[in-house]
């Protein structure tokens, strides 16, 4: 089994916002006012992602929220579309330009001592075979809180999974992708396990993949011990356990008082588990991948 079970991992868990915009690309708000809406919204990690620039966020800390400097590029794809790659932790004048192949791009972030991910796989009409074969690129964005509410393409589950099918190795990253601070705000986040309120600490936890996404249930606690996983949540309609191929478990509350946990043993033959969790309004959380 392969797995940094963030659940076990030294540290407390940081509510992050990865993928937002502001006035310095085409965002509604200046930085200091997005800062201040997550400061006070509870959030404890902000990376402010401009189009093709690394805005300035040093004079942005303040007690209880740490900001990740950041950006985002596009990159084509070999079947004429385009990726938008999320771009965190590293300096203005190490922000690979848009246009370039996505490889390229991945592996001069890492070499920047940055983290890449894919944006918004549904949205951008990427194909499983878009994600396949990428260097250094940590995750994908299984729900994109401005994607839903504008089009209904937020969640890219099936991207994500497709992915996963073929043996990458990418955690589920949820995000708001505001620019307007309307109705496309405060509805997907991160949950980060870091050992303390910095970038540098959240960057390495991305990287070991200590993390989970949600837009609203939490996952309290996650265990794996030989083939059974054990889950315990927020009160829950459905406990999905996702898996490779046909296999699987929905545990459902089906009319009954909510569920709060659930377990499943896992099958012989399965290359990589997830959990999934579905509150009463539909809202889901989602577990980084288990692999066996």
């Amino acid at each position: 089994m392969e797995f940094h079970n963030p659940w076990r991992a030294p540290g407390f868990w940081a509510k992050a916002h990865l993928h937002t915009h502001t006035t310095e690309s085409d965002g509604n708000l200046s930085p200091a006012h997005v800062a201040e809406i997550h400061w006070r919204c509870g959030y404890s990690l902000l990376a402010i992602t401009d189009h093709d620039k690394v805005t300035d966020v040093s004079d942005l800390d303040r007690d209880g929220l740490a900001l990740i400097p950041g950006g985002e590029v596009s990159c084509p794809t070999e079947s004429g579309g385009f990726y938008h790659v999320v771009v965190l932790g590293i300096d203005a004048g190490a922000l690979p330009p848009s246009g370039q192949p996505i490889r390229d791009t991945l592996t001069a972030i890492h070499q920047a001592g940055g983290v890449g991910f894919v944006a918004h796989p549904y949205w951008s009409c990427n194909t499983v075979d878009d994600l396949v074969g990428l260097p250094h690129c940590v995750g994908v964005e299984v729900y994109n809180h401005g994607c839903e509410a504008e089009i209904g393409k937020g969640i890219s589950s099936v991207h994500w999974d497709d992915a996963l099918l073929r043996g990458e190795r990418y955690v589920g990253l949820a995000v708001d992708d505001a620019h307007m601070y309307g109705y496309d705000a405060l509805g997907g986040w991160t949950w980060i396990r870091v050992t303390d309120l910095t970038a540098d600490a959240a960057l390495e936890a991305l990287r070991q993949g200590l993390v989970y996404a949600s837009m609203g249930p939490e996952i309290v606690d996650l265990t794996v011990e030989g083939s059974v996983i054990e889950v315990k949540t927020s009160p829950a309609e459905a406990i999905r356990f996702m898996a490779s191929g046909q296999r699987g478990w929905c545990e459902q509350a089906w009319g009954r008082p909510p569920l709060q946990g659930a377990r499943w043993r896992v099958p012989d033959g399965t290359t990589y588990a997830r959990v999934e969790v579905l509150d009463e309004r539909g809202r889901r959380a989602w577990s980084p991948p288990i692999y066996f």
